[in-house]
């Protein structure tokens, strides 16, 4: 029988599964859950993806649970598991895992027929944009945190997914998914474009965009992108890929690997 009682802990899935049809079956998801925007008014919340209420979820008694391996503590995955809670559990690293995950989701839900849809077209932006190789490649740091500095490495889905524009992560042979670095590092190792991400660390260019100048210097490209266009998998994926195909023109008409200054927005189309 399919599950009637749903509970979220990952806020990528939470959107990917009202966009397969889920919505009806939620009681319950992180604060961190925001999108789809408007939609999600009024669902129970159950603390965040770190530490979400697990006597909350038992007493809410969902059929299923869906987790992410690297957003969800293994503790609290356990926890359920032990109460008789079923969790299902993910974790695409690359653009390409993404459909699949998509489509076992669905069935999870006994909606195979929206997930396949949703993955497919993903899959045709995917291979559309595999057809057409960048131009040219470009050095980047990705900066998710201030004080510490820290970034991405190459074993991420942030990562893979700025491949797919060109983009050759400076970090990419870090021991660490999410090492710790300094800015003269990156600027050493020659990245021309530096990433601000709204999220995990919400760097705005109003208010960050001076001290970045300051601390990078004149001559690197700063962009202030949409955190969840390039690390949320799932529905949001698609955004991502248009974040992609944005950032390969914007790179082409870079005067050189380091560039000149000047910060920037890349944001996917609303769609």
């Amino acid at each position: 029988m399919d599950p009637r009682r749903v509970v979220s802990l990952c806020p990528s899935i939470t959107e990917t599964l009202v966009a397969i049809g889920g919505l009806s079956r939620l009681v319950a998801a992180t604060r961190y859950c925001v999108r789809p925007q408007g939609l999600l008014w009024g669902l129970p919340r159950i603390g965040g993806t770190k530490n979400p209420d697990v006597a909350r979820i038992k007493d809410l008694a969902p059929d299923l649970v869906f987790a992410n391996r690297e957003e969800n503590r293994r503790e609290d995955v356990e926890e359920l598991r032990a109460a008789g809670i079923e969790v299902d559990v993910s974790f695409p690293r690359k653009v390409a895992e993404v459909p699949e995950a998509i489509r076992g989701w669905g069935r999870r839900l006994g909606e195979e027929r929206a997930a396949d849809a949703l993955a497919s077209r993903i899959e045709t932006e995917l291979a559309a944009l595999a057809r057409e190789r960048p131009a040219g490649a470009f050095l980047y740091a990705y900066w998710i945190w201030r004080n510490p500095w820290m970034t991405v490495s190459g074993d991420t889905y942030v990562s893979d997914l700025l491949a797919l524009a060109g983009g050759v992560n400076v970090f990419a042979g870090e021991a660490d998914r999410y090492p710790v670095a300094r800015p003269e590092e990156s600027l050493a190792l020659g990245a021309g474009i530096h990433f601000f991400p709204s999220e995990p660390y919400p760097f705005r260019e109003e208010k960050h965009g001076r001290e970045v100048a300051e601390i990078f210097g004149e001559a690197p490209r700063r962009l202030f992108v949409a955190g969840d266009d390039l690390s949320w998998h799932g529905f949001r994926t698609l955004e991502g890929l248009s974040a992609v195909k944005k950032l390969r023109v914007y790179a082409e008409e870079l005067p050189s690997p380091a560039g000149s200054a000047g910060p920037g927005t890349l944001r996917a189309p609303a769609g």
